[in-house]
């Protein structure tokens, strides 16, 4: 069912996005137009219309928001119930009362050498209600895609290394995808079933999620970032064929090294300053 967006957060919403327990994920636009996913547990609701997240870890999210400030956002509790929407950033400040806020959590109070450096400001565009994940089918899901991964598999480029495709493959992981609509809206999925299906390629069931899987358009520019609990991650890129997403682009969005994997560069550039 499509879900229907409100202008602003209200008090449930913002209860559950001030939990530290959370997890928090933010879509920006890459350099190539691919949403470009990071899991961000700061996120959280300034008031009714505006959002804030602390950043401590330097990735491209925070680069690609100066250029193109309309993202999209998805929220996850930890009792297993998610919110979507957008937002457009206005600015961002090291100094301040939410600044002070964000380093007394007691995750980073004493905490010298991880603590928030940057608070990023965002205007509400819309928001939806909070939807309980629908566990039941996720597991129905999860198997179904995991059948159709047989017969589609595709190892030709070895674009996710093993490790990836281990993480794809732990069912306790979490997966969300990234899409950008007609109206170039982000539009952000929690896709649990997803696996990978050899190093080219992931699959996905139509269980559940079916309605809103078949309105992603075919060949659209699709991510799909992936992490367990022990906040292990990667991050997919590439375009989406009716439950199929081939693989262009990985990019390791773990610290302390955040970089794409896949394609590397061979490149090798003569040393020319002693």
């Amino acid at each position: 069912m499509k879900p229907t967006y409100y202008q602003t957060i209200d008090d449930s919403s913002v209860k559950m996005m001030s939990c530290d327990s959370k997890v928090g994920i933010l879509a920006t636009e890459d350099e190539s137009g691919y949403p470009h996913l990071s899991f961000l547990s700061s996120i959280q609701a300034l008031d009714e219309q505006s959002l804030t997240f602390g950043q401590f870890s330097a990735g491209l999210s925070k680069r690609f928001i100066l250029d193109k400030p309309r993202v999209g956002f998805l929220v996850l509790s930890a009792d297993k119930r998610y919110l979507t929407g957008n937002a457009t950033y206005t600015h961002s400040a090291n100094t301040g009362k939410e600044f002070d806020l964000y380093n007394n959590k007691p995750l980073f109070r004493y905490n010298s050498y991880m603590g928030f450096y940057r608070i990023f400001y965002l205007n509400l565009e819309r928001i939806t209600a909070m939807r309980p994940l629908p566990m039941g089918a996720i597991a129905l899901g999860a198997i179904l895609s995991r059948i159709k991964s047989l017969f589609v598999q595709k190892s030709q480029k070895n674009a996710l290394p093993l490790v990836g495709r281990q993480l794809f493959s732990q069912l306790d992981s979490l997966k969300f995808l990234c899409y950008y609509d007609a109206s170039g809206e982000a539009i952000l999925l929690p896709v649990v079933q997803a696996t990978s299906a050899g190093s080219d390629r992931i699959t996905l069931s139509g269980i559940p999620f079916g309605r809103e899987l078949r309105q992603i358009p075919e060949g659209a520019k699709t991510s799909i970032l992936c992490l367990n609990l022990k906040m292990e991650s990667v991050l997919v890129k590439g375009r989406y064929h009716g439950g199929i997403l081939e693989i262009e682009r990985v990019y390791n969005s773990m610290p302390p090294k955040m970089e794409y994997i896949y394609p590397r560069s061979e490149h090798i550039s003569p040393i020319s300053d002693f």
